[in-house]
């Protein structure tokens, strides 16, 4: 089979010059993953101290390589088609690092390994930021319980503090965004929060479910995300490809302190979370608005950093 470059990319392409994703290393990581049914395998979330993610970018071809704080190694290839982001090419990828569940009864349960196959997926930049979104099949071998599988799962990753590299520019805007499609979603949060206090550090793993309504004006978008207690707010993103937007500067959202170290102890109520990045995707069906930011001076819990992601269909 020949190789082609579908229309919407190299409309892409035309419009942004030559690709160039912002190759580097990136650290302060945080993943996620999430599974439509919420059982059999587990939907975890969190920092990844010590974890990083290198991009090498070789023509339109870029090499990602994740090291999690255990050394687990894994690695993407993708193609660039703007300057601030590629896309998985090639289906059939694998992700490991995932566990699924065997439940044999009250009280007897086992963990075993699981893995992702990838579907679909972007790399995208904002603001010294990569985000990676992938959809794909979850699969273990799970012992008694013979092969689980899970389609239609999802994977997020946020690494900040990039480390080398130039800096992309980006001047113009492509012609549409088709496939980011205006309207009401469904969606599901993981909220990671990290609050340090003289010296000490407290790692809370958060979410919830709510709704996000899109609209959009051009190459310019709107999120508003409701009724979910865990992150809620309005956030306007400038769409970099067909497919990927970037928040704009200087905005935020609401979430709650949860750290036991926030003022007064946890608090539901909430919070001013000013955005440092944040990027909006469809990935095979799939939204997801990832991104990242810190609690102001004068929160529940000063300069906690939260990392998540919004994970939406129709």
């Amino acid at each position: 089979m020949k190789n082609f470059v579908a229309l919407p990319a190299l409309v892409t392409l035309l419009a942004f010059g030559a690709a160039g994703f912002p190759g580097a290393t990136y650290t302060r990581c945080a993943q996620g993953e999430h599974n439509p049914s919420g059982n059999v395998f587990l939907n975890d979330a969190g920092f990844q101290d010590g974890a990083r993610l290198t991009l090498a970018q070789s023509g339109t071809n870029v090499a990602l390589t994740y090291v999690d704080p255990n050394g687990l190694t894994w690695s993407l290839s993708l193609a660039a088609t703007a300057p601030t982001l590629a896309t998985v090419t090639e289906k059939l990828q694998i992700v490991p690092g995932f566990r699924s569940l065997c439940v044999r009864g009250p009280g007897n349960e086992s963990s075993y390994p699981a893995s992702l196959t990838v579907m679909a997926g972007a790399l995208s930049y904002d603001k010294g930021t990569a985000f990676l979104n992938v959809t794909g099949n979850l699969q273990s071998s799970a012992g008694e319980c013979g092969t689980l599988s899970q389609p239609r799962a999802s994977f997020w990753l946020v690494c900040e503090d990039r480390q080398g590299g130039a800096v992309p520019s980006v001047n113009a805007k492509p012609a549409g965004v088709v496939q980011l499609a205006a309207g009401s979603y469904i969606c599901s949060t993981q909220v990671e929060t990290l609050h340090a206090v003289n010296g000490r550090k407290q790692y809370v793993a958060g979410g919830g479910s709510g709704r996000l309504v899109l609209t959009r004006d051009g190459a310019n978008l709107t999120a508003d995300y409701r009724d979910d207690p865990a992150l809620s707010g309005t956030l306007r993103f400038i769409a970099t490809s067909s497919m990927t937007a970037s928040a704009e500067t200087g905005q935020s959202l609401l979430s709650p302190c949860m750290s036991a170290m926030s003022t007064g102890g946890p608090s539901r109520k909430p919070q001013v979370l000013s955005i440092a990045a944040g990027s909006l995707s469809i990935i095979d069906s799939t939204l997801f608005l990832s991104f990242t930011g810190s609690m102001g001076d004068n929160t529940f819990c000063p300069g906690a950093r939260l990392v998540g992601s919004v994970i939406c269909s129709k």
